[in-house]
């Protein structure tokens, strides 16, 4: 596994292994999620709730969540509310760490695509239409 790869999956460790936790998963400094978990007896519960802007991610997090998904992790969608939840017993933790770990980096990555991909087509249509004018004002000389 390399460094990066470690970093994440321990950074997310520290998200998920929190006895009461609440975290936030960010990309270029946009909140993208809220995770709120928390230990009860040996199973850890929690939910992830993906921030207004970010909601057409819900889709996209519910269709990758189905491959390679632990079978001891549980989870339920919630389409009304854009939410997911979760529960695992604890000794599943690196195992469901890893998962999660796999599916926010696939996240974070098609957020990171889709801001360059929106400023790949603004530049395209600036392009544009400073051709329209160029060939306007030829036309006119």
């Amino acid at each position: 596994m390399s460094a990066l790869q470690q970093t994440k999956v321990s950074s997310f460790d520290q998200l998920l292994s929190l006895s009461v936790g609440f975290s936030k998963v960010s990309v270029n400094q946009q909140e993208v999620m809220k995770i709120f978990n928390e230990k009860s007896g040996i199973v850890m519960q929690g939910m992830c709730k993906f921030e207004e802007c970010f909601e057409e991610l819900y889709p996209l997090f519910r269709g990758l969540s189905e491959g390679g998904k632990p079978k001891s992790l549980d989870l339920g969608f919630s389409p009304s509310d854009k939410s997911v939840y979760f529960h695992y017993p604890a000794p599943s933790h690196p195992e469901v760490t890893l998962f999660f770990s796999r599916l926010v980096s696939l996240l974070e990555k098609e957020v990171k695509f889709k801001k360059v991909l929106k400023e790949v087509i603004g530049n395209r249509r600036h392009f544009n239409s400073e051709q329209f004018l160029l060939q306007n004002a030829l036309m006119g000389l």
